[in-house]
């Protein structure tokens, strides 16, 4: 279920994103675009920045990636990979071999060509998805220390010449990654490896550096030259190293080196808006390149940095569906807490309800007046007098009383309750008047059925006082029924006359008040066992289906754990400002955001078709997942669609780290304090990601763009505290989002001796070909 949560928190984390940018036209990039990968250790990057587009760019979809790799690669849309030859390679020659066992392979070059123009033919395909298709950018990513790039020429050119079929144009940028964290036992082979590499690459970004090859070929393994003319390969270069310009090596540097690549494709090649705005200074490209040239004769290299300052979606997203998760419980319980009567009524158990039977089961007692015609008319008043009311009623029926009501009265309740079968009439109201209420639900049938008898108000426990009411009834009434027949006929209390010859008016007045108070006592000792009778089964049948409720309940409790764990943990840790308070926060919101679906939809909107409707049917299977997949359904659609999650980045950030304030705490963050933060956050975030020797390199040039809403009260301070500098150009790609801000500086001017990652490498490099290690082929050895 972890998982579940955690991809539903990615992919809702994403659509929000899109969700504030759905009219951006800035994410959307203006030509067509190629990624080439070239080597097995930028597969990562490939997925990464594959990733990153399809999330951030609208026509993402029409971008198409190419991989030429050695072991591994992926199986992806719009994914086109060729193997290169991985046999036969040794490690003091694997660069040279690598690029022999191409020459000498002529299946693998057919294979390229075959990939390549695939590609090429996918791309033609996506033509409405861009605004031009004159030109086309190639992306060319590489790891400085794989040997598969001693081919870079060979694929790059390849590819080049057939794009250049379709398209009038091919611009060709290359991003070279950089690893200079020692980690591991092979530090300074792998830097002699990057080091022959950018040895190479300084001379194809040489102004008179020349290539041909007859490398493509026709289905009928004709060769055609592939040639490129006095001029530098890549139009510019790009540098990341995992360490950057401080000399510090962080922990997101390779994740910040792909965002980096996926930014900067976009800020090249991205639409213009209309509302554009002198402020906004947008990037372009030919004016960045001619200043990073300047006069050096020597080909010049870039490197970027990026930071951002984002809204922790997913944290937010997860401590959102807790929150309103635990609303929806918190409501259903509250809704168990009902007056005695009114829960009673709902299980068909009040005094009417029983009335209800007595009627239907039960003989009339108007029967009981039948009973005066088994009376002999020779009796009289005067014989019977000074009897008891036993005495009495044996002398003058013999019997045929107690006949009369066994067989009339206790013979068919005794049958009916042989046959009495409630369990329908049961299951009907606990279902249909609380489980599937919307008023009630399912936490209201658990409770009221709970067997606890310490719990608030409930059926069970209303039961067991009813039952002992009545067996205690019952012996009252037995008892009284002792005394009735005990009693003298003569002071019995019933209305008698002393006048001559009412001997029989006295007798009558007397068998009216016997059958009253014996067979009437009697009637409702019958209705107090029927009573006992109903009230056992409703015991029984509501216990089974109480105790078919706990797993559904206990599962309830699994999703409730699982989600305020896992959002709990989201926030392990953690001491980032951008995430302070969320729990706070976000709970303070939940009850406001269900507080006003209440007052639109009704108090009991939890249990409508829109939400939850029949909420046990998603504990049907007794998997969490049901219920966990229905209420992250209801979160996306009805609950991050609120206002409240669609609010500036700013606003929600300030707010969030205040909620905890008190008013009279002077420690309260003002919007001020709190734009320095963001501010030197991204300033010192954004730091280049290469090393360079200061001394050395002259020719620095440097850009920074933010990547937000222009409008917005933080971007408009935030240019303002650049422009104050005046040092370098700033630009703003204005994208109407709210959930965060990215820079990105771009630096350039710096020749391979300015690095210090080749001045501390070139010893190993030298090292190792003085002891017979060939990094280079044949001809670039002779160079």
């Amino acid at each position: 279920m972890r998982d579940l949560l955690q991809k539903y928190a990615d992919s809702f984390s994403i659509h929000l994103e899109k969700l504030s940018q759905s009219e951006n036209v800035q994410r959307s990039v203006n030509y067509p675009i190629v990624f080439l990968f070239i080597g097995d250790l930028v597969k990562e990057a490939l997925l990464v920045i594959k990733k990153m587009n399809q999330e951030k760019w609208h026509n993402s979809s029409g971008v198409i990636y190419l991989h030429a790799y050695q072991t591994e690669t992926m199986i992806a849309d719009n994914l086109f990979s060729v193997q290169m030859d991985d046999k036969g390679i040794h490690r003091k020659s694997q660069r040279k071999d690598m690029y022999e066992a191409f020459d000498q392979n002529e299946t693998m070059l057919i294979e390229l060509n075959k990939c390549f123009r695939k590609a090429a033919s996918k791309l033609a395909e996506y033509g409405k998805a861009y605004s031009s298709f004159q030109k086309v950018n190639l992306c060319v990513v590489t790891a400085i220390d794989d040997p598969v790039n001693i081919l870079i020429p060979e694929i790059t050119l390849l590819l080049k010449s057939i794009l250049q079929e379709s398209f009038r144009m091919v611009e060709v940028d290359l991003f070279g990654l950089l690893k200079e964290k020692q980690d591991g036992e092979n530090f300074a082979y792998s830097t002699s490896l990057g080091i022959s590499f950018l040895k190479e690459l300084d001379r194809y970004q040489q102004n008179d550096f020349c290539f041909e090859k007859d490398l493509q070929l026709t289905e009928d393994h004709l060769r055609l030259p592939v040639s490129h003319h006095s001029s530098p390969l890549f139009d510019m270069v790009y540098l990341l190293s995992d360490k950057n310009e401080n000399g510090l090596i962080t922990e997101e540097a390779i994740q910040q080196n792909y965002e980096i690549i996926s930014n900067l494709n976009l800020l090249k090649n991205r639409k213009i808006i209309t509302d554009y705005h002198e402020k906004m200074d947008s990037y372009q490209h030919q004016n960045f390149k001619r200043a990073i040239k300047g006069n050096l004769p020597d080909p010049v290299y870039a490197s970027a940095g990026f930071a951002k300052v984002t809204r922790p979606n997913q944290t937010i997203i997860l401590h959102a569906a807790s929150h309103f998760f635990h609303e929806l419980l918190e409501t259903l319980k509250s809704q168990s807490i009902q007056p005695r009567e009114k829960i009673l009524s709902l299980f068909d158990l009040t005094e009417s309800s029983f009335q209800k039977y007595y009627e239907h089961f039960l003989p009339s007692a108007d029967q009981l007046h039948d009973m005066l015609g088994l009376i002999r008319v020779t009796n009289s008043y005067q014989t019977v007098k000074a009897m008891t009311l036993f005495e009495a009623e044996e002398y003058l029926y013999e019997g045929g009383t107690q006949a009369f009501f066994s067989q009339n009265f206790e013979e068919p309740v005794r049958a009916f309750l042989q046959n009495l079968d409630l369990r329908e009439q049961i299951e009907w109201c606990f279902y249909e008047n609380v489980m599937n209420h919307e008023q009630y639900g399912l936490f209201c049938a658990y409770r009221w059925t709970a067997d606890q008898p310490n719990s608030e108000m409930n059926i069970l426990n209303e039961m067991k006082r009813m039952l002992e009411e009545t067996r205690n009834e019952l012996l009252k009434l037995e008892e009284q029924l002792d005394g009735i027949y005990q009693q003298a006929v003569e002071h019995s209390h019933f209305k008698k006359s002393v006048l001559p010859f009412s001997n029989r008016k006295n007798l009558i007045s007397f068998l009216d008040y016997f059958f009253t108070e014996v067979y009437g006592t009697q009637y409702e000792i019958l209705k107090l066992k029927v009573k006992q009778s109903i009230l056992k089964q409703y015991q029984a049948v509501l216990g089974e289906l109480h105790h078919s409720l706990k797993p559904k309940i206990k599962l309830i409790n699994t999703v409730g754990a699982i989600l305020k764990k896992t959002a709990s943990e989201s926030l392990l840790e953690s001491d980032d400002e951008l995430e302070k308070n969320i729990a706070q926060y976000y709970g303070g919101m939940l009850k406001s955001v269900t507080a006003r679906f209440k007052e639109k939809q009704g108090p009991y909107f939890f249990l409508n078709e829109r939400f939850f409707g029949n909420l046990p049917s998603y504990l049907e299977r007794e998997n969490p997942e049901d219920l966990l997949e229905r209420l992250l359904f209801v979160c996306e659609r009805e609950v991050l669609t609120q206002k409240e999650f669609h609010r500036s980045f700013e606003d929600e950030l300030l707010d969030r780290s205040n909620v905890m304030t008190n008013y009279e705490n002077r420690e309260i963050l003002t919007k001020e304090d709190l734009f320095k933060k963001l501010y030197l956050r991204l300033d010192v975030g954004s730091s280049v990601h290469i090393e360079v020797f200061h001394y050395t390199h002259v020719n620095r040039y440097e850009e920074k763009y933010f990547f937000g809403d222009f409008y917005s009260q933080f971007m408009q301070y935030a240019l303002e505290k650049e422009y104050e500098t005046r040092q370098w150009k700033v630009g703003c790609s204005h994208e109407k989002k709210t959930s965060g801000i990215e820079k990105l500086t771009l630096m350039g001017g710096f020749t391979l001796k300015d690095l210090m990652y080749y001045r501390n490498g070139e010893k190993y490099y030298k090292k190792y070909t003085e002891n017979g290690y060939e990094f280079h082929s044949k001809a670039e050895a002779s160079v």
